[in-house]
């Protein structure tokens, strides 16, 4: 007996199954669902059981797909002990029939009434968590009470224990709305009340339609309301476990690439974009507009957050795969300076590199918008505090990411051309040493020439520039501070101008008479550049030199060798330059390291930016673009104030290395609106004491000071009178004479009271003089000068009125200090200031700063009421 009873409460407990998503208007979730409503009538509510043993079905569920509760029964069980008669199966429950307990299901619709677990299921009420339960008895085992299979269900306390915790574990899943049937009861209420006072009262379809919508709108977002708040605890756990997946899969998609597993985190960067779009469907089922606005209530403000952190993931996870493919294309570029024009031993074609790279950037900048807008609608304080400030990085980044992007992409035209994507180029080489300035950069102590075609590197070669030099045979005047050191012009003496793109010409031309063939543009470099490379590569063996060179002693050895260790009899005093710069870039393409070609991009690039690299094309097109990036290296128009020093080292030595320049701007703008400009530039030599006699001279400087054209100079000193004769006859000897030095010359006025040279060129006026500072020395030049503008606020006419500066630095520079300060009459008021790091507390206006690129200053006033 005690073994049937098992088995009857075994087959009972079988055919008990989970039914809520079969008779409730919700979703899996718990959240109220519309449509389901639609396909159902009543909830099915059994009377309690007779003296007779017959229930009465009180209302029915009645869905489309299930015809009765025996039907979900067999789907979900497939259990042999439950009746598949199939004419019972089609049965469909009607109102007030009556079925024996043999034919109905015995369902218990429980209420949360008591939180401890029952000693036995025995009344509904008892029931600890909200459920719909089916109970189908066993057909054989009819003649069995109800109550006896109800108190012998479970054989132990342990066996029901683990039920409840079951159903207790399944509640916290699904969080649904527990008074859903109240609702529903309330509006069966109102129904009913609502035809009771139609038959009594007039009826105003208009008043009645406008109410019950308001109604039915009030009670429908108080069942969305319960459910999606509570849906959105649900979410929740399921979102941070995602995102957790989604975070590991992009931290190891990213040590993939660099380890250069390139297939393997495409996959992952792939995963994480799929746990991302997962998790943004998860809280886009909240309802979007709804998750949208949630960032303006508190406490649920992080659903909005996450929602638009989930759709950055997913941005963040493509722009991984575009990067990785990047990345590859990279991982086949070799040194171009190592190529030979045999196309079978070449790597990639650096166009085609370029080309594959600009394609995956177009969409990167895309998806980098698309980004920084869902990140601009997260709130900072929904962050976890451990990660806010990667979050605050993160943010900050992504604007200055999508600037570099955006000129990469608008630069590609300037790329094309210079890789010889428009047919064959041939650049020439400039490299200026800082160390001895001169108007674009430095002294030019070694030369290139590269042949380039469609990505390809031809031939590349560096010599020193005496070389071809000494093939020169027209005889040229040279600019007469030159002439101090040099009796007739040449290559090495050709960046007069400060003017790039005119030094550039002259440079072009001086190559083309020594024999040379004719370039299509010029391009120069710094040693600055090479020693920011030394701190990517780390130190580089130079046996047949015996010294390794690194970032800290690159400029003293290199100027050691320059000068004096070279052989005498090779006489290639340069040779080191060429030598070392194919052994960089082995470094940095060989180690293929992604981390180091970044780098150097953005090496290259700052070096663009503060002109220690300059480049001048002769197609008319290329050269605006570079122009308007600030690459071309040329004086720049403007409508009001200017300034630009330059240095000229005529003689110095290597000193220019140990000089510390500090340069004051003042402008005072008077009662009448006159502006008279003060510029005090102070040199100190931190030479005289050093290993390197280079470095222990007096420094001989060609000062030229370059402000707005028609500036009258007031007063001058600090500089040194000196006028040279000239050291040759040249007329007598038939040198040439080039036009542009000849016209500068022939223009320039000598002022008796300071002997000022004041000339203009470039649209500009020049302040001339020679300055010489001596080791451990300091020497301060001033110069005031009156602009050739006003400040004027005349009342209607004009109300207003603006003050702005532009200060260029020296190509070549490695950078000034430089302040600027404004000061103008008590009646003015500013109304604007740029940039913002002028100080505004009061009369003059300041800005500290440096001169590592060019800076621009600039305000408006109004006349104060």
């Amino acid at each position: 007996m005690q073994n049937k009873n098992s088995a009857v409460r075994r087959a009972g407990r079988k055919n008990i199954i989970l039914a809520m998503h079969d008779v409730r208007p919700v979703d899996k979730n718990g959240v109220f669902d519309a449509d389901k409503i639609k396909q159902s009538e009543k909830i099915l509510r059994v009377s309690p059981k007779e003296k007779t043993g017959i229930r009465r079905i009180q209302s029915a569920v009645v869905f489309s797909d299930i015809k009765r509760p025996h039907d979900v029964i067999n789907a979900a069980q497939k259990s042999p002990a439950v009746s598949t008669d199939k004419k019972e199966n089609t049965r469909v429950y009607q109102l007030g029939k009556a079925f024996s307990s043999e034919d109905v299901p015995i369902m218990y619709e429980v209420e949360p009434a008591a939180k401890a677990i029952p000693a036995k299921p025995a009344v509904k009420n008892e029931f600890p968590i909200t459920e719909h339960i089916w109970l189908k008895q066993v057909p054989e085992q009819s003649a069995v009470r109800e109550q006896q299979c109800e108190d012998e269900l479970y054989e132990t306390d342990r066996e029901k224990k683990e039920y409840f915790d079951e159903l207790a574990e399944r509640e916290k899943i699904y969080q649904r709305p527990s008074r859903l049937n109240e609702v529903f009861a309330g509006l069966a209420n109102v129904r009913e009340k609502f035809r009771a006072s139609r038959e009594y009262i007039g009826f105003d379809r208009r008043r009645f339609a406008f109410s019950f919508a308001t109604l039915a709108c009030a009670i429908f977002l108080l069942i969305f309301g319960i459910g999606f708040a509570k849906k959105s605890l649900y979410i929740k756990g399921q979102v941070m476990d995602t995102g957790a997946g989604a975070y590991t899969d992009l931290a190891q998609a990213k040590e993939d690439i660099l380890n250069k597993n390139f297939q393997d985190s495409e996959a992952r960067f792939s995963d994480a974009y799929d746990r991302f779009d997962e998790i943004s469907k998860n809280l886009n089922s909240l309802g979007g507009v709804l998750v949208d606005a949630s960032r303006y209530l508190p406490y649920v403000s992080k659903l909005s957050s996450g929602a638009a952190l989930a759709e950055a993931g997913k941005d963040v996870s493509r722009i991984g795969v575009l990067s990785g493919q990047i990345m590859q294309t990279m991982d086949t570029v070799k040194n171009p300076l190592n190529q030979t024009a045999d196309t079978d031993t070449q790597s990639v074609s650096l166009l085609k590199v370029f080309q594959d790279t600009n394609k995956n950037a177009q969409e990167i900048q895309t998806l980098l918008v698309d980004a920084q807008n869902n990140i601009d609608k997260v709130n900072v304080d929904d962050i976890p505090q451990a990660q806010r400030a990667q979050f605050v990085d993160l943010k900050n980044q992504l604007p200055a990411v999508n600037t570099f992007l955006t000129g990469f992409l608008a630069n590609s035209q300037i790329f094309t051309d210079v890789l010889g994507g428009n047919g064959p180029r041939k650049y020439l080489f400039l490299f200026q040493n800082n160390q001895e300035m001169r108007a674009t950069g430095g002294f030019i102590g070694s030369y290139g020439v590269m042949d380039i075609f469609n990505g390809r590197i031809n031939k590349f070669f560096i010599d020193g520039i005496y070389n071809p030099d000494g093939q020169l045979h027209e005889k040229v005047v040279p600019p007469v501070p030159i002439q101090k050191i040099s009796a007739a012009w040449s290559l090495h003496d050709s960046n007069w101008f400060p003017d790039f793109p005119t030094s550039a010409e002259k440079a072009m031309w001086f190559y083309e008479k020594t024999g040379g063939p004719t370039v299509d543009g010029v391009i120069t470099m710094t040693p600055t550049v090479m020693q920011k490379l030394l701190e990517v590569t780390g130190p580089i063996d130079m046996p047949d030199y015996g010294v390794t060179i690194d970032k800290d002693n690159f400029m003293q050895q290199v100027q050691q060798e320059v000068e004096v260790d070279f052989d005498k009899e090779q006489n290639q005093p340069k040779k080191i330059l060429a030598d070392l710069a194919p052994k960089i870039l082995d470094k940095i393409f060989n180690d293929r390291n992604f981390s180091d070609i970044a780098k150097t991009m953005n090496i290259l690039n700052g070096s663009l930016d503060e002109k220690q690299i300059l480049i001048y094309s002769k197609n008319y097109d290329i050269e605006k673009e570079l122009s308007a990036l600030g690459w071309s290296g040329e004086i720049l128009n403007t409508q009001k104030d200017y300034l630009s020093v330059i240095n000229t080292n005529i003689n110095g030595f290597k000193t220019d290395g140990v000089i510390d320049e500090k340069i004051e701007h003042s402008a005072e703008i008077q009662p009448d609106g006159s502006v008279v400009d003060t510029v005090t530039v102070t040199r100190h030599h931190n030479g005289g004491n050093t290993p390197y006699d280079f470095y222990n001279k007096v420094n001989a400087d060609y000062m030229r000071v370059y402000v707005p054209q028609g500036s009258q100079l007031l007063s001058a000193q600090g500089q040194t009178r000196e006028f040279d004769a000239p050291p040759l006859d040249y007329a007598a000897l038939n040198f040439k004479r080039d036009a542009q030095v000849q016209t500068e010359e022939d223009a320039q006025k000598i002022d008796d009271a300071t002997g000022t040279r004041i000339y203009d060129d470039s649209g500009k006026t020049v302040f001339a003089n020679w300055v010489y500072v001596s080791p451990q020395e300091t020497v301060v030049i001033k110069y005031k000068y009156l602009l050739p503008f006003k400040v004027v606020l005349a009342g209607n006419n004009n109300p207003v009125d603006t003050y702005s500066l532009l200060a260029q630095k020296q190509s070549g520079s490695v950078g000034s200090q430089f302040s600027s300060t404004v000061s103008f009459p008590q009646n003015f008021d500013v109304t604007w200031k740029y940039p913002d790091s002028i100080t505004n507390d009061g009369n003059p206006l300041k800005l500290e700063t440096d001169l590592m690129t060019d800076k621009f200053v600039g305000v408006a006033f109004a006349k104060k009421q």
